[in-house]
């Protein structure tokens, strides 16, 4: 077998090892798109990209207008987990462990609590800073919820970052199942920070059932 070939299975092989992505309230599969305006100005769009690695493992990105690529992979619970992010100027942020994003039942009055150490690196991968950080989310609201992109059944989360690089600071984020995060407030949802505009999905994804289907592809 040729080095090309080699190269191609090892490929496929890590590609099935990645979770399915079946959460309905931060859908993570490759084409979503989601397009949101926002205080910071303008519109800004993103795109869920097809899995890469990051950190050493195969996980699954999401790509701003900004540049910035936030990844994330689904576990065996079902719950969404926040790796970290690289960002345009070549530095990144891992999260060891994983933050729990997104829990798999937004019941009202559920709560669940993350703890990480945050580690933020430069362009040339030497360590900058390294931060311990705890999270905490709680459902508050659970009802239909319109933004710009229409009306959907939502659940609404508080979250707060007791600690970490913004410590105290809190926010609402909502999230409309099968669809994802539609809105962002303040605290006390005085001021919107973002709200969705538009959503949808692009490309076709084909599925590679063989070794030899995949060869096919790139010819002799």
């Amino acid at each position: 077998m040729r080095i090309r070939d080699c190269y191609l299975l090892i490929l496929i092989l890590l590609t099935l090892n990645v979770p399915a992505q079946a959460s309905p309230w931060y859908p993570i599969e490759s084409g979503r798109i989601w397009t949101y305006s926002s205080t910071a100005g303008g519109p800004t769009t993103a795109v869920m990209q097809d899995p890469e690695s990051f950190d050493g493992s195969l996980l699954q990105p999401l790509l701003w207008t900004s540049g910035t690529r936030e990844y994330f992979s689904l576990d065996e619970f079902d719950r969404v987990l926040f790796h970290g992010a690289a960002f345009s100027d070549g530095s990144f942020i891992v999260f060891d462990p994983p933050i729990v994003r997104m829990d798999p039942e937004l019941m009202l009055g559920h709560e669940w609590e993350t703890q990480t150490v945050s580690i933020l690196y430069d362009h040339s991968g030497i360590e900058v800073r390294r931060v311990q950080a705890r999270s905490s989310y709680r459902v508050i609201a659970v009802g239909s919820v319109t933004v710009s992109a229409g009306t959907f059944p939502a659940a609404e989360i508080l979250r707060t970052e007791e600690t970490g690089f913004l410590p105290g600071s809190s926010f609402r984020d909502t999230y409309a199942e099968d669809i994802g995060w539609i809105l962002r407030t303040d605290e006390n949802a005085s001021s919107v920070l973002f709200e969705l505009t538009g959503y949808g999905a692009h490309g076709v994804r084909t599925e590679i059932s063989s070794w030899s289907a995949v060869k096919s592809r790139y010819g002799n």
